[in-house]
Order: C-alpha cells, then sequence, then structure tokens
C-alpha cells in the first residue's frame, strides 16, 4: 500500500512540474539555512565535551576592582600555581601553564647530514608539567608523562607538529632531537602525543618542561611577585568530587590575603574567581586558549532565525498547496465515490508532502557546503559538512524530514481529504465561503507569511546600515595604506629598530615610517593608573596608553585639537591625551587641558 502511495505521489509531481519546484525550492531554502545553522551551533557546543571530568574542570582567573570599574583578566601571578597545592584542599589536579612568545621562529639544527630548518611564525608554545596531561587526555605515541617534562629544556610535541619539524622520521627517532627556539633556547624533545581529534580550547601543539623557568635563566622577574597578574600566567584544577567552586575561591582568596599584602589607603580589590570548563568557549571577557570565542546569545539567535526560516518555507508549502486544492477536487471526488477513505486519502498528501520534503532535503545538502564555502568569512574556520561523518547531523536530517512533513502536509491533507464528493462532482465551492474556520487558517497563515518575511527584509536593512556605518565612520585616524608589523619584544635595543627603520625608509615605494607599541584602535595597549589633581582633590582614572615617535600623529593623519605635538627628547615627559580623557578630567575645551600634570 505504501508503495502504492509513493507511486502516486511522484505521479503527481510529475504532471506539475512547475507548482513541485516552487514547493522544494522554497523547504529547500529553509532547510539549508537550518542544516548551516545547526552545523555553527552543534560545533560551538561540542568544545572540550569529551573530558571525563569536565564537570569538575576550572580555570582560576583573576578580577580586580579600582574606582568602580571590573576588569578580568584569565591570568593569575605565578606564585599562586607552586603554592596552591599546598595550601588548598579539595583539589585533584593542578595543572599551571604560561604561554611563550607569540609568531615563535624555531630553528631545527642540521644532523646527520640534513640542513638546517628555519621556521617562523609558529604556533605558541606552553611551559607545562606532567599535570596538564592528566588533566587533558593526550595519548602518548612517544615517551611519558611521567618522565618527558621532569628536567629543563625539555620538550613534548603533538604528533602533526612533530611530522613538520622532522618530516622524515619516526616518532621513536625524533626522540632526543633537538629544537631551537628564538636562535638562544635550544630544547630536547623528550616525548610526542597524538593531536586531540576533538574541538578544544585546549588547543595547544608544544610543550616545554616547566622547571625550564623555574631553573634557567627564562624565570620571568615577577616569578615570585603575588601583586603582579599576567593572562600569560593560567592556572587549571579539577576538583575533588564533592568540593564546590564556592569553597575553593574562599580559600584560594584566603591564600592571596595572606600573601600579597595591601597598603591601608588603597581602594582596589583583588579576587580569584573559578571559570567553568565549559564557559571557556563562550566567555569573551577572558578569553580563551584557542582566541576564538563564541557568543551564546547569537547562538540562540541563529536558531531562532533557523526556525523562522523553515516555518516561512512550511507556511509557503501550505499555502501553495491548498491554492491548488481546486485541481484536484475531481481527483479526490472520484476517489471518495470508488470508496475510498479519509485515512488513505490524508496518508497520501502526506506521502506526497514526504517526497517534496526528501528531495527538497536532497537539494540542502548538495547547496550546503557550497553556501559554507559562500560564507566562510564569517564562520569558524575548522567547520565542515560531513552528512556519513557526523552521526548528530543524520539524526538531525532523520527529525528535519519528519518535522517538516507533519508541518507542511498535515493541515494541507486535512483540507483536501475533507472535501465532499457530491460538492466537487456537481462542480460546486470546495470551499466554505464567509468567515469559516478553515478560510481564518488560511488568512493567517498568509499574513504569517509576510510578517515573517517583512522581519527578515528590515532586519536585513538594519544590519546592512550598520554595515555602512562601520565600514565607513570616521575613526579619527587614517587605515589606509598602512602595514603595521611586531618586532620582538624580548629585543630592548632601540637602535635595531632604528636601523631597521631606517632601512625601510630607504625603499621608494615607502613613504613614512615610525615606531610605535601599536595602531590607534588595536589592542596593543598599557594599562596604568593616572592622577591629575584639580586644586581642590585627586582625579584617578585608569588609562590605556600607547607609545609612539614623533610622527605617530603624522603618520595616522590624527588631528591635534589643541597644543602642540611631543618633542623628540629623550627626557621630556610629556602627554597627547584624547577627548574623551579630558572631559573625564573636567575639562570642556581640549586648549584647557594643555600644560597640566599628570601623575603616572
Amino acid at each position: 500500500m505504501l508503495t502504492n502511495y509513493f507511486k502516486t505521489a511522484i505521479r503527481n509531481l510529475r504532471h506539475n512540474k512547475a507548482f513541485s519546484f516552487i514547493n522544494i525550492l522554497g523547504l529547500s531554502i529553509g532547510i539549508s539555512a537550518a542544516l548551516v545553522i545547526f552545523l555553527i551551533v552543534q560545533y560551538d557546543f561540542s568544545f572540550d565535551r569529551f573530558h571525563t571530568h569536565r564537570d569538575r574542570m576550572y580555570r582560576v582567573t583573576s578580577v580586580f576592582t579600582f574606582a568602580g570599574e571590573t576588569y578580568k583578566n584569565p591570568g593569575v601571578a605565578f606564585p599562586l600555581g607552586n603554592t596552591i597545592g599546598k595550601e588548598v584542599t579539595g583539589l585533584d589536579i593542578i595543572a599551571p601553564i604560561k604561554t611563550w612568545n607569540e609568531n615563535q621562529k624555531i630553528t631545527i639544527p642540521s644532523q646527520n647530514g640534513s640542513s638546517e630548518i628555519k621556521l617562523k611564525k609558529q604556533p605558541v608554545p606552553v611551559f607545562a608539567d606532567e599535570n596538564y596531561f592528566k588533566l587533558v587526555p593526550y595519548e602518548w605515541v612517544a615517551g611519558t608523562a611521567a618522565v618527558s617534562l621532569q628536567e629543563p629544556y625539555q620538550v613534548v610535541l603533538t604528533e602533526k607538529t612533530a611530522g613538520r619539524y622532522f618530516p622524515a622520521l619516526s616518532a621513536s627517532e625524533i626522540l632526543g632531537k633537538e629544537i631551537v627556539f628564538d636562535d638562544t633556547v635550544r630544547t630536547t624533545v623528550t616525548g610526542i602525543v597524538k593531536d586531540l581529534t576533538e574541538n578544544t580550547d585546549l588547543s595547544y601543539t608544544t610543550f616545554v618542561s616547566r622547571i625550564t623557568l623555574e631553573k634557567t635563566s627564562l624565570q620571568p622577574r615577577d616569578w615570585k611577585a603575588w601583586g603582579n597578574t599576567t593572562d600569560a600566567s593560567q592556572l587549571l584544577v579539577q576538583l575533588s568530587p564533592g568540593t564546590s567552586a564556592a569553597k575553593v575561591e574562599r580559600m584560594a582568596n584566603a591564600l592571596l590575603a595572606k600573601y600579597n599584602k595591601k597598603e591601608k589607603d588603597d581602594p582596589s580589590t583583588q579576587a580569584f574567581k573559578l571559570q567553568p570548563l565549559a564557559d571557556l568557549h563562550f566567555n569573551a571577557d577572558l578569553g580563551n586558549y584557542s582566541g576564538r570565542t563564541a557568543h551564546k546569545p547569537t547562538l540562540y539567535g541563529l536558531l531562532a532565525v533557523a526556525a523562522f526560516l523553515l516555518v516561512l518555507g512550511c507556511i509557503n508549502f501550505i499555502n501553495l498547496t491548498t491554492a491548488q486544492a481546486s485541481h484536484r477536487a475531481k481527483e479526490i471526488g472520484i476517489r471518495k465515490t470508488m470508496g475510498g477513505s479519509r485515512k488513505q486519502l490524508l496518508l497520501q498528501f502526506m506521502s506526497e508532502t514526504f517526497v517534496i520534503t526528501l528531495l527538497a532535503t536532497v537539494l540542502s545538502i548538495v547547496l550546503t557546503p557550497f553556501l559554507l564555502k559562500i560564507f566562510s568569512d564569517f564562520i569558524p574556520p575548522q567547520l565542515h559538512f560531513d552528512l556519513f561523518g557526523q552521526p548528530l547531523m543524520m539524526g538531525f536530517l532523520a527529525l528535519l524530514i519528519i518535522s517538516v512533513t507533519f508541518l507542511s502536509g498535515f493541515y494541507p491533507a486535512m483540507v483536501l481529504s475533507s472535501f465532499k464528493p457530491v460538492n466537487v462532482l456537481k462542480n460546486q465551492n470546495v470551499f466554505n465561503t464567509g468567515k469559516s474556520r478553515k478560510n481564518w487558517i488560511r488568512k493567517s497563515l498568509t499574513i504569517s507569511q509576510f510578517t515573517i518575511a517583512q522581519f527578515f527584509i528590515l532586519a536585513t536593512l538594519v544590519v546592512s546600515s550598520q554595515i555602512h556605518f562601520t565600514l565607513n565612520k570616521d575613526l579619527g585616524f587614517t587605515k589606509e595604506a598602512l602595514i603595521f608589523f611586531r618586532t620582538n619584544y624580548r629585543d630592548t635595543s632601540r637602535a635595531k629598530k632604528l636601523i631597521l627603520a631606517k632601512e625601510l625608509k630607504s625603499i621608494p615605494e615607502v613613504a613614512a615610517v615610525g615606531l610605535s607599541t601599536g595602531t590607534p584602535a588595536s589592542p596593543d595597549a598599557w594599562s596604568s593608573t593616572i592622577a591629575y589633581h584639580n586644586g581642590k582633590k585627586d582625579i584617578t582614572t585608569d588609562v590605556e596608553m600607547k607609545f609612539g615617535d614623533t610622527g605617530y600623529l603624522r603618520q595616522f593623519g590624527m588631528k591635534l585639537l589643541a597644543g602642540k605635538n611631543y618633542s623628540a627628547s629623550d627626557t621630556a615627559r610629556e602627554f597627547l591625551i584624547n577627548q574623551t580623557y579630558a572631559k573625564t578630567l573636567g575639562f570642556s575645551q581640549a586648549a584647557d587641558a594643555v600644560g597640566v600634570y599628570l601623575t603616572w
């Protein structure tokens, strides 16, 4: 019987090609959008779900309050990692880590006749100990966690990284080979682990023994300073069963109060806060190790958009199907006259809807990879579509087909199967006239369809206007035809930087060269507290500063509202401030701020 239903459904689709094409196209648009959005949402919510004890895994972060403002930092003071295990109970695993320089320069020395290999802009290495590998379930290919990071200058690589640095060697042959970081730090490979295949924000690929920091000249100047917090020093912990995060926070903050004595007149506060592992991927205030965070409200908004598009496609199908009802009235009348029951007609029309939905889904499966490619600039780079390699996708498609078939087909099937054969065969109007319930539903669906469509049109116009504003807003500086790059921050020699600037200026195509700590709108800034005494009281403000040479304003086309540019003297201590800071200090006119003294 079911086979007959599907044969009849396919025959009807062939006889109404234009009608079928419109329905398939309408549904495929909604289903394609739902597939892409499902991939995005499923991808972002899949991060770090493979950890067995993820509900007990946390990152210790720092929260500061100053002058009524709250500042969050994903890092902690270096001494905390060495002390917390001795004085705080309820912790199963304590894994302190420290990130090294960005854009690492790696040198693989020549060995056994092979040529030296130099690689630039390599992933950030991390200083870690064996506890990190207890927390994150890496599978060891060569070496072990117990011995591979016990001595200074030992390094563990992931399998892909090891293959990139030593392409012709097996894992066992790579052990004992040397890697030089930044032309100065010579390390020995003592272990290789498999790359993590699951989505994770703990995505490091190069691990240097943490004892290297403790026992060598690489030890940071603030290694024992409780008052210095940097996001390069982070602490991961796994709580013991039954231990609450609040309890650990209280003990950690007691530790902070014990070792970081505050001045009596210091109004600022500092506290440790445990951030759940599940929050790493969604907390933009703190960031994560992979550099990209997702926004939960945005993901939920995308789900709403997908639902609206699916509903829009279903409503379009319902309206078109019921509008075509008169063309099938005689078919229905004859079927009922020949003994066809309403149940059989319902199954027949639902079968047709199922076939259309199935064809729309197949079309969507074909379109989805192209959509991912078109919108690649706006979606996670690792996102891909693998129909048979993603079990959740198969389940989602099955649920989608069933849901769309029911939503799109049930009402039209009820309407069509309710036709009375006597009225149909007498060529009477198959629909009730006047304010009948069926007409009311059809009108409501039509209004809903246009309302949703208008909402999306208006939303598109608003977003387009916002993008236009963002791209064309006068930011107060020139951003075209400028190239900015970083030099090695560990090299404090200004003479070398001046030589580099001189060489760049000699290039005919280069109009100007300047030295600074960052562009006007970049996050590369120093944070500090600056005080200004207005004659009555001190106005203390936490500000962000950038350092630049005398050509900074000219190079970025920034307008000086009052006063003069700072001089090139290495003894003068001069500031240029922006309008917002001038108003914060109480100056309504820019000229009034010129010449005042600031205490830094």
